[in-house]
């Protein structure tokens, strides 16, 4: 009886830890797709530490969370700040003894062509882009690592196998961003740690810009301002931009899924631009096409 006793107890605190809400840690959580990813998840229970800069900036999303205060929590965090970085990991790890889902989403963008952006504002969009989600993921994989699973979803864009010419240097962060995120996804497999990228088009969402455009030329030297302008590539929203929660249902899916893709565009024309891009070997497709954009 007492053997029972044990066994009964047993399968009933597996099941408890089989039930368990997976944790997850978001960046760049106070506004946008960041910010919707949040209220979705903690809203369906999973139990969510959102990240930003400024504490004060995630009080809209802690509002909106009222009716579920156990499933969302906030921390500190500056991606490019190794120190904050681990600060923010340590206080999950503390709290949770986990991370399941780390969902690397804060960056920001400049416009303008590659021409036009000083040194130091490209190294500043890496820095944020590229090297923030390197160092959360370094941060997190050790115990992602330990418990044998993990999710890393990476918020990328199209812009990541289809550069646009008027963004040059926030395109190249995604190049490099979705290159060392494909390496990830084939390293990490043993450990049941799976890989995936989020490649949305334009979103209807204040973006965080490190400036409005690139200030190394002057607007009299910069031969393609006004090109851009012309060609639609400097409107501050597009009339086939989606909203930030129509993305939030793509990165659920990432997470959810048995078998993860890799790669989820978020709209039919966004795969079918992936398809030509993937399918075309000398790379001049892409080139073409936005050179009769700016040079019709």
């Amino acid at each position: 009886m007492r053997k029972k006793i044990v066994s009964l107890l047993l399968l009933f605190f597996c099941s408890l830890q089989l039930e368990a809400a997976e944790v997850v840690f978001i960046t760049g959580a106070n506004r946008g797709i960041g910010y919707s990813v949040a209220y979705r998840l903690a809203s369906q229970g999973y139990i969510v530490y959102a990240g930003a800069r400024k504490t004060s900036s995630l009080k809209s999303l802690l509002q909106a969370c009222e009716q579920f205060p156990k499933n969302m929590y906030i921390v500190e965090i500056d991606v490019t700040d190794q120190k904050l970085v681990d600060q923010a990991v340590n206080t999950v790890i503390s709290r949770e003894g986990r991370i399941d889902v780390l969902v690397n989403n804060a960056g920001i963008e400049i416009l303008g062509s590659m021409e036009n952006h000083t040194i130091e504002e490209a190294q500043r969009l890496f820095d944020v882009n590229f090297f923030g989600p390197m160092r959360l993921s370094q941060a997190v994989l050790p115990y992602m690592r330990a418990q044998s699973s993990g999710r890393i979803i990476q918020i990328s864009s199209r812009s990541g196998f289809r550069p646009l010419p008027s963004i040059s240097i926030y395109a190249a962060t995604k190049c490099a961003l979705e290159g060392v995120s494909e390496t990830m996804a084939a390293t990490l497999k043993p450990w049941n740690i799976k890989v995936s990228l989020i490649e949305p088009g334009p979103v209807s969402t204040e973006l965080d810009f490190l400036a409005p455009y690139g200030s190394k030329l002057s607007c009299e030297n910069d031969p393609f301002k006004l090109l851009f302008h012309k060609a639609g590539l400097l409107d501050p929203v597009s009339p086939i931009a989606q909203t930030a929660d129509e993305i939030a249902v793509f990165v659920q899916e990432a997470i959810e899924a048995n078998e993860p893709l890799f790669r989820y565009q978020t709209t039919k024309a966004i795969q079918q631009q992936a398809q030509r891009r993937l399918i075309d070997i000398s790379g001049l497709s892409n080139v073409k096409e936005w050179d009769d954009v700016l040079y019709p």
